[in-house]
């Protein structure tokens, strides 16, 4: 369900109407400045910082460079393999492959990471043009909000997660988002969700299992979560690290599983 920009070879995932106007890309090389611009204008903000852990306070642009610098060399060499299959897909219906299709592999990572508003389309083609990023997307192994910070639970349980091969059904995985507020209550991250799993993370990770978190009290959150059949699965009061650049005391989170597609 990957699908693929004719004119950059950039794949996207796209998100069915009503938001067909958003879609889901890598990181772009050539846009570092331009995303690292909206990074620090959205991640200083207190409408989206107050409820994430990660990120440093205030966020500087230098920060947002070397983020995307760093994931622009992570996904690297997927990218690279997505680019194959999409020449090899194309020589097949052109006839210049003989050799048929081969099984796709298992990859450890999710690319797909910006979500854009499309601005422009090709008229004939419906091919996106120009687009703006709007937010974040991430889905990696599992990080275990349910245990301290400092326990040799956490230790154990993280590395046997991360020890598992790629495409092994018990991995654990975890998803991570913010959205720019002007986007808020559209239904648009419900969508992105449930877009990442069905499109990318069950066909192409071989994900069976899925969890998230949030702050207690952030309700945008946890409904995204309910909408794709995630349900709690604990809350721990006063649980999440102080952020005193933040302005914060220690934070209560609530921990939600994913329960399939519905």
């Amino acid at each position: 369900m990957v699908h693929y920009n004719p004119l950059t070879k950039e794949p996207y995932l796209q998100l069915p109407a009503p938001c067909a106007n958003i879609i889901i890309t890598p990181h772009r090389e050539h846009q570092i400045e331009e995303t690292s611009t909206v990074m620090t204008e959205l991640l200083n903000d207190s409408r989206i910082y107050s409820w994430l852990q990660g990120p440093p306070y205030p966020f500087l642009h230098e920060h947002g460079v070397d983020w995307v610098k760093m994931k622009l060399a992570e996904y690297k060499d997927i990218l690279s393999t997505l680019q194959k299959e999409f020449e090899d897909s194309e020589s097949q219906l052109q006839g210049h492959s003989p050799n048929g299709r081969k099984q796709a592999e298992f990859f450890d990572k999710c690319p797909f990471v910006c979500i854009r508003e499309v601005t422009k389309r090709d008229p004939t083609t419906g091919t996106p043009l120009q687009d703006v990023m709007i937010g974040d997307f991430t889905l990696v192994r599992y990080s275990f909000y349910e245990f301290r910070p400092d326990s040799w639970e956490l230790a154990m349980v993280q590395k046997h997660n991360n020890d598992l091969p790629a495409g092994h059904e018990d991995i654990i995985w975890g998803l991570g988002y913010y959205l720019s507020p002007a986007q808020h209550s559209r239904g648009l991250m419900s969508a992105a969700v449930q877009t990442i799993i069905q499109d990318w993370a069950i066909p192409r990770m071989n994900l069976h299992r899925l969890k998230g978190s949030f702050y207690v009290g952030n309700i945008g959150s946890m409904r995204v979560f309910e909408k794709n059949n995630f349900v709690e699965a604990g809350v721990f009061k006063d649980w999440a690290p102080a952020s005193p650049n933040k302005g914060q005391g220690k934070k209560s989170i609530a921990v939600m599983e994913w329960k399939g597609l519905l």
